[in-house]
């Protein structure tokens, strides 16, 4: 891919010296990257603020009792073949997907999808594909990562995702388990 990106940029530079634009072009190219330098710094003080705010959390425990809650329902979504410590590992990375903090979930949701799927198994178990369904999905009680995005990009009011995203990603949530289930259903037929 970067040898693909590589040709396309010499192949604009090319065309651009060919053309006599190349002083526009090297003016354009140093403009992006200082607006995307300001765009990032905006996103880092963003994801800092929520970061904290996930660590407060969990100080304060609050983390632990999201992962209390949501076992039981979980152990009626995954079945008896998810153990205690999957059924941990997933809590954790669904709470952390729920407060929008996406990148803070992935290890977690490695670890989940590694003790849902029987070892020496090659197909997906149908606990693993509920959780890559759940994980795609993403119920977002507090989407934060996108707000931390708006904010960066100047929206007047970017907490006024709030509302859409939850309900859309709760209705995408229920579908995607409905077809995950009937799925299984029908491949145990």
């Amino acid at each position: 891919m970067n040898a693909v990106f590589c040709i396309m940029i010499a192949a604009a530079f090319v065309y651009a010296a060919i053309g006599g634009n190349l002083d526009a072009v090297a003016r354009a190219a140093l403009q992006a990257g200082g607006d995307a330098l300001q765009t990032v710094l905006g996103l880092l003080g963003g994801f800092m603020l929520f970061g904290g705010v996930m660590k407060l959390l969990e100080e304060a425990g609050a983390v632990r009792a999201l992962v209390r809650w949501l076992k039981r329902p979980l152990r009626w979504v995954f079945g008896s073949q998810a153990g205690e410590d999957a059924l941990g590992a997933t809590a954790l990375n669904l709470s952390a997907n729920m407060l929008g903090m996406g990148n803070a979930a992935t290890p977690m949701g490695l670890r989940a999808a590694r003790l849902l799927q029987p070892a020496g198994q090659i197909a997906a178990s149908a606990p693993l594909c509920m959780l890559l369904v759940i994980n795609a999905t993403s119920v977002q009680l507090y989407p934060s990562s996108v707000i931390a995005m708006r904010y960066a990009a100047g929206s007047a009011a970017p907490e006024t995702i709030v509302l859409p995203t939850l309900v859309a990603s709760t209705s995408a949530t229920a579908v995607g388990m409905a077809v995950c289930w009937l799925c299984e259903r029908k491949r145990r037929q």
